[in-house]
């Protein structure tokens, strides 16, 4: 048997390698120090009446004595103050107490006091007063009672001590725990559990755990690690009524789980395939998979191949691919799965013995003489000399907190924050001004960003720094923005709370304070790309403060700050760098200059990481340098895995770049995601998960096609930091394709905290290119592959079809009959041979254009109702001439500035609603225009697309408008009822549920109508996070506008949304509206 499963699983004398001698962990002190803690309820327990007498003064006895063994500490002096003293809030001393015993007084004698414990129970006695505590007594378990009774950790350390007795002292302890079966069927257990080697005891008890109330049978379960044969183990399944129950009783101890494997061995193969199919812990179900291959038999293979596809499943295939391959080439031949295929040509090439001669055509490698240097001896085996730095006491600078603001920066920033600024209809500023300085605000940032100047700018020196921080950059933008500054301090301290979330945030401040801090966050992955970002800005200032941070220090701090150094003449600063040692003095400028010009290629980790066995090169993608026809050898493909391993995308290690140039990109990124294929099929362990980020090095657009699915299924894995890593690949794909699909993620996202990631991650990047991320987004629209005129054509060759696009931008497929498909047909036999591949790109199109096409047509959407405004230049450029933008905007109707309406031509040119070409200068601003800015004219272009045929991509012309007082509308909802679910579905018009308050109840429904107004619907009795529709009604208690000052545009659109709302009177015998405000 795997010696793994004996020491996982549950000692055996005879048959268990023998264990090294049980050592007392704790001291005699310890256990003074124990029942002192507990002193106050060791007497009451003692002391009640219900106590037998002399079990008391054993208890008591065993405290006097336990120092210096002597005939009054018995086994039941032991057990007594074992049971007394480990109850409640010091169950977790019962194993170190039985450990004490062991190697204090000896195996037999802590086994029978382990069994006499089973006898006893300690019972509760309710007080007849009132408000008083129970109180308890020590107290004979008899019959088949086994309440509070379990066999846990301590008696799983006991068994390991008596399995090491020798065989004279095992027999006697047999003989002497005997004698306590009789007694109670706790003892019973406990001694059945304690002895394996005693078949007839564990047969009999597991027979009569049938005798139990139902709800105490499965205590008979820990027999399971006493057990010898298949049988007997479904009989201890069938002491709980439900298999599933029975199998997860079982699988969250392991240790019964490796017992039985150990006692039992082949022929448990189905059942530990039940116990990964049962509700287990991931980390349960990897070590049943595990098991699975530590068999090493027919059986445990073919239920790893029953389950392939499955996590942690193709690892422990691998495992027993390595244990037996000849076993391994002859099942998975034989398998359906389609994974079974993949993983039988990965061992034909790792062992091509197994394979037919006809399958023996791996191509010759390159000749070592042939391999670059970089890959055949990289820098890492050579040996490294380790020298002592050079540490010199310089002064630390001390620039006081300045900032410096790009062009146009700081106006941006000021009328920045979150969407839902504070409501002031019930409150007045003073109040959310003293919930701040209390520290007692909700939304404390949101507060302190919209609070009128006078009230809160003297204020902000002293304001004690917000720990609540969710989404808080766009306030703590606001506040810097307004303040200048005068907010940098308060900024600073609010950012050092949580950098990760918040750190951008500086980027306009200066000073020694943050210079410092960034030297440091260098290291820090969260929250390294805003530190770079803030040298880029900053160098010039804040080079003395990164020299003496690296002056100044020593050992492990002194090689981060090294690191860091480097990082930043990498990025362009060397020379910066440099000229900031003059004030520090020669001997300084020497050691910088040795630190910034060391070889990059020989700036390595400390440790050179390794890789793991499921990552054998041979089993890897080929990988083809550019001028030469044969692959790499294994060694050298080895030696790129550690290049991979020691890079981060923020931080790449030198040699890639070499190996840029070396291989085709589209070779690299085939064989990252191979990569990191294998590392998804191994669990994402941590140890390599520079799998994910090798994807962001080396990745091209369909890597960024591929891993985008995975980014937005991985939260609902519980996987966030990986999802909000793979965002970082994205951006660091770089590409308009990598960058669309952040985008989309950004907006559609349905977990919010990724979504917020996204979000950032899209602003900074328009940020760096100087322009608003909806200007961003109209850049990154893929084109899809489609021709200049909207349109693509699939060849199959002796017929052809064209794809465009409807008023949705659903595809239409249309045949050279002009006969429309919603599909495109299938490849048929009499097709060319590059009609699959055509009905490939057919294939990418449709998924790739379902990822864009919703969200673009929202944006105008969204464009029309908030008036957003391009130069015509923009539009003509990014819209009209892309090939799939084009077929949204060609349906709008736009206007000028002047009020000139117009759309585009066939010809893409802007006409009237006559017909006439428009002239408009590319400098002139022109918006998609809302129905109420177009007055009588709305009724002509309605006309004019009706007759044209046009259908547009959400309603414009057709589209109501109100122009009703909007107080009275919401007057008229105010106090009615409503469907729970038609409130939900406004979700589809923008309203959002607010964060879940206590037990998950969400009593308002927001929409931010206007950038600095809010809506809100109060609605009872409300929604829960749980299960949002609990309630089949709500009563509309009333609806709050943030600002009366609504536009027209904006008020017409609150009342197109509230209009979709059917009330009704409130009756006021409605169940769901007991208790209604």
């Amino acid at each position: 048997m795997p010696a793994q499963w004996w020491r996982r699983g549950e000692a055996v004398h005879g048959r268990t390698p023998t264990p090294a001698p049980s050592k007392a962990t704790l001291k005699p002190e310890a256990i003074d120090g124990l029942i002192e803690r507990v002193a106050d309820q060791f007497d009451v327990v003692l002391d009640h009446p219900a106590t037998p007498p002399e079990w008391a003064h054993a208890a008591r006895a065993f405290v006097a004595g336990h120092h210096s063994p002597t005939k009054n500490v018995t086994p039941l002096a032991a057990a007594a103050a074992w049971m007394v003293s480990t109850q409640h809030n010091q169950y977790k001393m019962r194993t170190p107490f039985v450990v004490y015993l062991i190697g204090r007084f000896g195996a037999a004698f802590a086994a029978e006091a382990v069994v006499v414990a089973a006898g006893m129970t300690i019972e509760y006695h309710p007080s007849p007063q009132p408000r008083t505590m129970a109180t308890s007594s020590l107290s004979h378990r008899v019959g088949m009672d086994t309440v509070n009774f379990w066999v846990d950790d301590a008696y799983s350390r006991m068994r390991s001590a008596l399995a090491a007795l020798s065989d004279d002292e095992y027999a006697a302890v047999v003989e002497r725990l005997a004698e306590f079966r009789g007694s109670c069927f706790a003892r019973r257990i406990a001694t059945s559990f304690l002895l394996p080697t005693e078949p007839d005891w564990v047969a009999a008890d597991l027979q009569k755990s049938f005798q139990l109330d139902r709800y105490q049978r499965s205590i008979g379960l820990v027999l399971l690690a006493s057990v010898t044969d298949v049988a007997a183990v479904e009989t201890a399944f069938e002491l709980v009524e439900d298999r599933a129950r029975a199998i997860w009783n079982v699988g969250i101890y392991p240790r019964l789980l490796h017992a039985m494997c150990a006692n039992i061995g082949p022929g448990l193969e189905p059942i530990v395939g039940e116990f990964f199919d049962g509700n287990l812990s991931s980390a349960n179900k990897k070590r049943c998979a595990e098991i699975l291959a530590e068999f090493d038999t027919d059986a445990g293979l073919s239920e790893l191949l029953d389950r392939l596809g499955s996590k942690h499943i193709e690892p422990a295939v691998l495992d027993a691919m390595d244990r037996a391959p000849e076993r391994a080439a002859r099942m998975l031949a034989e398998s359906d799965r389609p994974l079974a295929a993949s993983l039988l040509r990965d061992l034909y090439r790792t062992h091509p013995e197994l394979a037919g001669p006809e399958s023996r055509n791996e191509p010759t490698t390159l000749s070592a003489n042939a391999v670059p240097t970089l890959l055949a001896s990289p820098p890492w085996l050579e040996p490294r000399k380790a020298s002592a730095p050079v540490v010199i006491d310089v002064d630390e600078p001390s620039t006081p907190l300045f900032t410096t603001w790009l062009p146009g920066e700081r106006e941006e920033w000021a009328v920045a924050g979150t969407p839902y600024p504070p409501s002031v209809w019930r409150k007045t500023w003073a109040d959310f001004i003293k919930e701040v300085t209390d520290g007692h605000g909700r939304y404390p940032l949101n507060y302190v960003a919209h609070a009128p100047d006078d009230i809160i700018r003297p204020l902000l020196p002293t304001i004690t720094e917000s720990s609540y921080l969710w989404q808080a950059e766009g306030d703590l933008r606001r506040i810097l923005g307004r303040f200048d500054v005068d907010a940098a301090d308060y900024i600073l301290r609010t950012v050092i709370t949580k950098p990760a979330q918040t750190a951008h945030v500086l980027l306009p401040v200066g000073g020694s304070a943050v210079a410092r801090r960034m030297v440091n966050w260098l290291q820090a992955r969260s929250v390294r790309a805003s530190a770079l970002e803030w040298f880029d800005r900053h160098i010039d200032s804040a080079a003395p403060d990164v020299v003496a941070s690296v002056l100044r220090q020593k050992g492990a701090p002194r090689l981060t700050a090294e690191k860091g150094m480097r990082t930043l003449a990498r990025r362009g600063h060397r020379d910066v760098l440099v000229a900031a040692t003059e004030q520090f003095g020669p001997k300084a400028s020497a050691v910088v200059a040795t630190i910034v010009d060391l070889d990059p290629l020989a700036v390595l980790p400390r440790t050179i990481p390794t890789t793991p066995a499921w990552l054998d090169p041979a089993l890897l993608p080929p990988l083809v340098l550019t001028d030469t026809e044969a692959p790499l050898p294994a060694d050298a493909v080895q030696n790129v895995l550690v290049m991979f391993a020691m890079s981060r995308m923020d931080e790449v290690y030198a040699g890639i770049d070499i190996l840029r140039d070396l291989a085709d990109a589209d070779d690299l990124a085939v064989f990252v995601w191979d990569v990191f294929e294998r590392w998804a099929a191994a669990g994402f362990p941590d140890a390599q998960n520079w799998a994910l980020d090798a994807l962001g090095i080396v990745g091209t657009d369909d890597t960024a096609r591929r891993l985008t699915p995975l980014i937005r299924t991985w939260p609902l894995q519980s996987a966030h930091r990986r999802a909000a890593a793979g965002l970082e690949v994205l951006a660091t794909i770089g590409t308009d394709a990598a960058l669309g699909h952040l985008w989309t993620i950004s907006q559609a996202l349905r977990f919010p905290a990724l979504r917020a990631k996204a979000d950032t991650r899209i602003r900074r990047i328009a940020d760096e290119l100087n322009l608003t991320p909806l200007d961003l987004a109209d850049r990154l629209v893929p084109n899809l592959g489609l021709d200049p005129d909207g349109t693509t054509t699939f060849d199959y060759g002796d017929r052809s079809f064209v794809a465009t696009f409807g008023h949705r931008l659903s595809l239409m497929i249309v045949d050279r009959d002009g006969k429309t498909r919603d599909r495109l047909p299938r490849p048929g036999q009499h097709d060319s041979d590059f009609a699959r591949e055509e009905y490939k790109r057919y294939t990418t199109l449709r998924k790739d254009l379902g990822a864009v096409s919703g969200e673009l047509i929202a944006r105008f959407e969204k464009a029309m109702v908030a008036h957003r405004t391009w130069r015509m230049g923009q539009v003509r450029t990014h819209l009209v001439a892309h090939p799939l933008t084009w077929h949204v905007v060609s349906r709008l109707v736009w206007s000028t500035g002047s009020g000139t309406h117009f759309r585009f031509s066939d010809l893409r040119s802007p006409i009237d609603a006559d017909g006439a070409h428009v002239e408009i200068a590319d400098e002139v601003d022109v918006a998609v225009v809302h129905p109420l800015s177009m007055g009588d004219a709305v009724q002509t272009w309605r006309h004019v697309l009706d007759a044209a045929m046009v259908q547009q991509p959400f309603e414009q012309v057709h589209r109501a408008v109100f122009t009703g007082d909007v107080q009275a509308a919401i007057a008229r909802l105010e106090g009615t009822k409503a469907s729970t679910r038609q409130l939900l579905s406004l979700k589809l018009r923008g309203w959002i549920r607010e964060e879940p308050q206590d037990k998950g109840a969400q009593i308002s429904l927001d929409k931010r109508v206007a950038d600095a107004v809010t809506v809100s619907i109060m609605v009872f009795p409300g929604f829960n996070a749980a299960q949002a529709a609990f309630s089949e009604i709500q009563k509309i208690v009333y609806i709050a506008i943030s600002d009366d000052e609504l536009t027209p545009i904006d008020a017409s659109e609150l009342q197109r949304d509230l209009s979709t709302i059917d009330t009704r009177p409130i009756r006021g015998d409605e169940p769901e509206l007991r208790g209604e405000p």
